[in-house]
């Protein structure tokens, strides 16, 4: 959400709040003296104002949208203190949508989204009964009947008949009951089914949720003053319940992203432990085996044929060498030599010679902390890997700048693109490393606009380099 955006609904929402106040002050209608009814714009406020916040902090999720739409049509029910006969009637209908919004938050909690079925239903059945439900007896009720002597002409009157207006007040009382019960089944079970984490962000929720309704619905039915009041409260809390569900559910994904981070970790180390015991096994071992082998072979020879020996010594020699370029090789998958001996921007030059694809590096050459230049080096890598395999690209380019106390890598192609940070081994293994650092990982990657992997890592002089770095 914009910044422009947010003021815009933020200026709005101030001259609602305003005029409701204002509207407040200046009724003669009954309720207007009381003192929940001159604090209700607060209310609205409250609403809004923790949305906009969660909006902003929270983009994926709807529920902040939802709060600020819920602080909006609170503000309805201000018309019900009008003097006009017919926005007064307006009110009895449209001032209980804000009724219809809140359960909407409470059942799409915390994603904003309703699922479809049973919580589809629930939402649309709530948003119909709180406001269209009392439709019946305002056919047959006169103020009075709905327990407001003070109160303006009801318009929708077609007759009065107290019988029938009490009946449908009845009817629209039981709705109320059946849709929470329904609510709180619905809610236990989804609650029931979630694991320990998310229900740390739901219980906050719904139990504030599930409290709001029930006082509601009893001050809705006439329980008195001391029910509006706790109401009123009710209410004026709940932003702080989603509030809190919101923070909740922020901690819970960061510790399931860590617990999958961990296991990427872990999975990942065996895999190479692996390869490394399988080029071990299949290129070094074999070889020194058949040098063994050889060696055994020369000193029978040395014995039987003398001259034979100076032959097998240089066959021997050859093995040692190729036996030697093959553990050099190995070790520079671990850690590359250039890296260490020479720092960071001789290997990646060093590494780009090897991509198949023509690419730029464009890197200083300060010496970087270790854990730092490795970082950059092996995202480096994976990202010209992922360049030379799926990209398709005519051209990379490589740049490594320091900034401050954070060095900033990009590496671009122009290739086809496409490419989703949240799947394949590669990119979700470099999060994790980067991640490992307190670095920031972003990939844009638009079809068929090239791919652009930029990485932020903090910097700082490593005790452990003696202050050289790589």
């Amino acid at each position: 959400m914009s910044a422009a955006r947010t003021s815009a609904v933020a200026f709005a929402a101030l001259v609602c709040g305003a005029a409701t106040f204002a509207l407040v002050l200046g009724s003669s209608h009954p309720d207007a003296d009381a003192g929940w009814a001159r604090l209700s714009p607060v209310v609205g406020l409250s609403f809004i104002a923790t949305g906009l916040y969660a909006w902003r902090r929270r983009p994926d999720s709807r529920i902040g949208a939802l709060m600020v739409y819920m602080g909006f049509a609170w503000f309805l029910q201000a018309l019900a203190l009008v003097d006009s006969p017919a926005l007064y009637t307006l009110s009895l209908v449209v001032g209980g949508l804000w009724g219809g919004v809140f359960l909407h938050l409470v059942l799409s909690f915390p994603t904003g989204r309703l699922a479809p079925g049973w919580d589809r239903g629930l939402a649309i059945a709530g948003y119909l009964i709180f406001t269209l439900g009392s439709v019946p007896a305002l056919l047959f009720a006169d103020p009075e009947d709905l327990g407001c002597d003070g109160c303006p002409a009801n318009v929708f009157q077609v007759r009065h008949d107290p019988e029938l207006a009490s009946a449908f007040q009845a009817v629209e009382a039981t709705l109320y009951a059946i849709l929470f019960i329904l609510v709180l089944v619905r809610l236990a079970l989804r609650r029931r089914r979630t694991g320990t984490l998310e229900r740390l962000q739901l219980t906050p929720v719904y139990v504030c949720g599930l409290f709001t309704f029930l006082v509601v619905t009893a001050a809705t039915g006439g329980a008195g003053a001391a029910a509006r009041w706790l109401a009123f409260a009710a209410t004026a809390l709940l932003p702080l319940a989603f509030l809190a569900g919101l923070l909740r559910s922020h901690m819970a994904g960061l510790v399931e992203e860590l617990r999958a981070s961990r296991a990427r970790l872990v999975t990942a180390s065996d895999t190479e432990r692996r390869r490394l015991e399988r080029d071990l096994h299949d290129g070094a071992q074999a070889r020194l085996v058949a040098l063994a082998m050889l060696l055994g072979h020369t000193r029978a020879k040395a014995e039987a044929d003398p001259a034979e020996v100076p032959a097998l010594l240089d066959e021997a020699m050859a093995e040692v060498k190729a036996s030697l370029a093959e553990l050099r090789e190995l070790a520079r998958g671990i850690n590359p030599a250039a890296l260490t001996e020479r720092g960071l921007a001789p290997a990646l030059d060093a590494l780009a010679a090897k991509i198949p694809v023509p690419v730029t590096v464009d890197a200083d050459g300060e010496r970087l902390p270790g854990p730092v230049a490795t970082a950059a080096y092996f995202a480096v890598s994976e990202a010209l890997a992922n360049v030379a395999k799926y990209a398709q690209a005519t051209e990379a380019k490589v740049t490594v700048r320091r900034n401050g106390s954070r060095v900033i890598v990009d590496v671009v192609d122009d290739g086809i693109g496409g490419a989703d940070p949240t799947h394949g081994s590669g990119l979700v293994g470099l999060s994790d490393r980067i991640g490992a650092l307190d670095g920031t990982l972003d990939v844009r990657s638009p079809p068929g606009g090239g791919t652009r992997l930029h990485i932020e890592l903090p910097c700082s002089p490593n005790p452990s380099d003696g202050g050289r770095g790589r």
